[in-house]
């Protein structure tokens, strides 16, 4: 049982600690809006895993066939990055004149399950790491076992980003409305970079092929 709470502990702080698309659609949320929506956004990323976990554990053929359309997932991914993006930039604008965006109902909860199906390296995770590690826990602990370490690594992922959002939202207190202007400006300029990074790497590839 140590070991399958071990696993869980390091997916979960790896899952959470990436440096991603839903690592920075979190903080975003959580300097423009508040650390109710940066915590809408980490449920929303949290059911797109478990819509994934299923046929992870059950049928990993699906995903195997499911990155031969990588370029199209990476196409999705550039388009709603971009959206992000002008959200982002908008966004800090209206926090740098003073405004205060206002959360748009449901909208940051599907931001988060978005972020995490278009982007195609939570495929590549399932495929890669997901689904061997939930099969060891399988294996170590029968059905129980892996149902402590899914428990453990979504616990651990998701009190983690819901602590540094957290601290995210409360910075406005510090840095004032321009200083949260200033980073959501910043994540404007990582979700750009990340749909440059997806049209370059798995986008170009196949439409120049």
């Amino acid at each position: 049982m140590g070991e399958i709470l071990g696993l869980g502990l390091l997916l979960g702080v790896g899952a959470a600690l990436s440096v991603g698309p839903i690592f920075v659609t979190i903080l975003q949320e959580a300097a423009a809006r508040g650390f109710g929506a940066s915590l809408r956004v980490i449920l929303g990323s949290a059911t797109a895993d478990l819509v994934l976990l299923l046929p992870a554990l059950a049928f990993a053929w699906v995903l195997s066939a499911i990155m031969a359309a990588r370029m199209w997932v990476g196409l999705a991914g550039v388009l709603l990055f971009v959206v992000f993006a002008a959200q982002a930039l908008f966004d800090s604008r209206m926090l740098w004149r003073g405004g205060a965006p206002k959360p748009v109902e449901g909208w940051a909860f599907w931001k988060g399950v978005a972020s995490n199906l278009a982007n195609p390296l939570t495929w590549t995770f399932w495929v890669a790491t997901g689904t061997p590690t939930m099969l060891r826990a399988q294996e170590l602990g029968g059905w129980p076992g892996l149902a402590v370490f899914t428990v453990t690594w979504f616990v651990v992922a998701s009190g983690l980003e819901a602590a540094i959002a957290y601290g995210v939202a409360r910075s406005g207190k510090r840095v004032g409305a321009r200083g949260q202007a200033v980073l959501t400006g910043v994540s404007a300029l990582v979700f750009a970079g990340l749909a440059v990074v997806l049209f370059v790497r798995d986008v170009a590839p196949a439409v120049w092929a």
